[in-house]
């Protein structure tokens, strides 16, 4: 007979909030291994084009593990505003991250040219410039590959913020309400998946 406690559940596979941890830490180590927010942003999507549903949200998501962990309790969740269900800020999330990706590649670009001086240093929300992180390993490398890094660094610095936050005010998983890439994935998915 199988114990009914070892049966594993479907759902967020337990433990990947360390992989976010460990992306934050690395920033301190070397900025540039902030680029690998350039998978957390192309897997998604490519899982779902392999499964046509949505893998990543489910189970692989890193940021869902984190404030999960770190959110209310269910027996103490409250419930969540209109403006997450009324799709408002789901709306308005998607357009914030997409100019900022925008942003991103634009500024990225431009200094690649030589129209503009990078930016090394942590952004909050697009507007707040915060400071450079401290480099345990000093590389060399152009100007528009640190600015590249710093701001993709920023992006997933502020979108954790906002997640946990959102998941310290209403319940866990909050964010998935409204997460651009969950976002898109809905309307990619397929009908009946």
């Amino acid at each position: 007979m199988v114990n009914p406690s070892s049966r594993r559940t479907p759902g967020l596979i337990s433990g990947l909030y360390i992989i976010t941890l460990l992306y934050f830490a690395l920033g301190f180590v070397s900025i540039y291994s902030a680029l690998t927010a350039i998978l957390c942003m192309t897997i998604p999507f490519i899982l779902l084009a392999k499964h046509e549903k949505k893998v990543w949200c489910h189970h692989y998501c890193p940021r869902a593990s984190l404030i999960d962990l770190v959110g209310i309790k269910r027996n103490r969740w409250k419930k969540l505003p209109q403006i997450f269900t009324d799709g408002f800020l789901r709306k308005l999330l998607l357009w914030y991250f997409g100019l900022n990706l925008l942003f991103i590649t634009g500024s990225t670009i431009q200094i690649a040219m030589g129209n503009m001086p990078a930016m090394p240093y942590i952004r909050l929300f697009i507007a707040i410039p915060l400071f450079p992180l401290p480099q345990l390993v000093q590389l060399e490398g152009p100007d528009w590959l640190i600015h590249l890094s710093y701001r993709l660094y920023s992006m997933m610095f502020s979108s954790t913020i906002l997640g946990i936050a959102f998941a310290r005010i209403w319940r866990s998983r909050a964010w998935c309400a409204v997460c651009p890439v969950g976002n898109l994935s809905n309307k990619l998915t397929p009908p009946g998946n």
